[in-house]
Formats: structure tokens, sequence, C-alpha cells
């Protein structure tokens, strides 16, 4: 959503999330071309709320599930994203964000980017606390790719994976590209749920033909959410969502 916003003219240094109320026209718009790319769940334009600014905070996650929900209509669902970096800081302010997107009936919670275990427990404390009965995703991602950081990601899934809710799936975003991606996902006993890659490093980014090949992968590994985050062009969730159709187990 942030690379998106900025080449339909989000110029501005503030958090993109800000967006929601400064230039709803534009959230509506990268929604929109989302949806009709072939995507079947919109995801909320609120990964950088905790950045914004106290008294507007809560507004900015209320209208972004609100301009989510219109995009999404009645086929489709919406995931309100949390970022991690929240749980890391025990910003104060985290809670009630929880507390909003789940007032404002998202369908699915999403943590995203725990870059520690620590950031993962607390997302499942924060979960079953708020919404216990409301589907959620913990998901990690990788950092440099080094051993420590691998060592990191799979206590993360593992964790959230043995944790015994059957309504808390596991995932990856980001990473260092669908590769990467592919890579962490497959090195476990358990293959995670949710998988959402970034395009790659900026001197190594993935074609949509590559972000298709990915979909086809996932989808025979059984993963339930595939999509894309950041540098993934409505273009590109077009090619993965036909690649999707073709695929022999969803077919």
């Amino acid at each position: 959503m942030g690379s998106a916003l900025r080449t339909k003219g989000w110029a501005s240094r503030d958090p993109t999330a800000l967006a929601n109320l400064a230039a709803p026209h534009l959230v509506r718009t990268v929604h929109r071309a989302h949806r009709a790319a072939g995507a079947r769940v919109v995801t909320t334009n609120t990964f950088s709320a905790l950045l914004v600014n106290d008294s507007l905070c809560l507004e900015t996650v209320r209208a972004g599930v609100r301009l989510a929900r219109e995009a999404a209509g009645r086929e489709g669902r919406v995931a309100g994203t949390v970022a991690a970096f929240g749980l890391a800081v025990d910003d104060p302010q985290l809670e009630d964000v929880v507390k909003v997107l789940v007032d404002e009936g998202v369908d699915v919670l999403v943590f995203e980017t725990c870059n520690s275990l620590r950031d993962a427990e607390q997302a499942m404390r924060l979960r079953q606390r708020l919404a216990d009965q409301l589907p959620a995703v913990v998901c990690a991602s990788t950092t440099d790719g080094g051993p420590a950081d691998r060592t990191r990601v799979r206590q993360v899934l593992s964790f959230v994976q043995t944790a015994g809710d059957p309504q808390v799936e596991s995932g990856l975003n980001c990473c260092r590209g669908p590769h990467d991606t592919l890579r962490m996902a497959l090195a476990g006993d358990v293959v995670p749920r949710w998988l959402k890659p970034s395009t790659g490093l900026p001197s190594d980014r993935a074609d949509d033909n590559v972000m298709a090949a990915f979909a086809r992968t996932a989808d025979l590994h059984r993963v339930r959410f595939i999509g894309g985050c950041c540098g993934t062009s409505a273009q590109a969730l077009g090619a993965m969502a036909a690649a999707l159709e073709g695929n022999a187990r969803t077919a």
C-alpha cells in the first residue's frame, strides 16, 4: 500500500496511513485497483498508523477499515493490519488500535513483521484478550538473511504453529522477496498459511512473472493466503491471480 500510494501521488513525508484522512481518494483508488486485479482480501492501510500523531491515530484506523470495506464489497474480506514495531516498544496506543480494528469489523487481524519471539507472544496475548473469536495471522519477516536471522524466524513460526489456537495462522510477510519467502516457508515442518512477500531488494526486483510463479508454488503447498508486500503493483497481483486461476488445486 505504501509504495502504491506514492506512485499515485502521495508525496508527504507523513506516515502513509494518514492518507486515509488526508487523501482518501488515493487510498480508495489503490484498494479498487487491487480488488479489480483479483484480490479477495483487502488489507487496511493501517500498518503505519502508530506513527501518526496521537490525536489522529485512531481516526486514521477507523477510516482505513471503512475504505477497505468499501472496496472489498459484499464478497471480499478485510484484513486489519498492525505493525509489530508497536509490540516491540510496548506502544500505549497499540491496544486501542486493535480495539478499533475489531470494533470496525475486520474479518481477520494481521500482526505483520514480528521480528522476535517476544513480538509474537505479545501479538497472541493481545488477540486473545481483545478478540479471541476473530481469526488472526502472526507474521515473521527476514532481515539480513543470515543464520541468526533465519533461526529467529523459525522460532516465531514454530511458536505460532504449536500454540494450539486453530484461529491463528502463521505467516511470512515482506522478507527479501519471493525466493527468500519460499525458502523460509519450506524450511520448517509446517508451511505457513499466509505468505505475502515483497518484490525483493531494490537491486534485485522480481518481475510479474516471478511473482506469478511464486503464487503457483505457494498454492501447490496449500498456502491459504497468497499476496504481495512492498513494491507489489496491481499489475503484479493480476498476474498472480491469473496464475492461481490456472492452478490444478484451485481450479
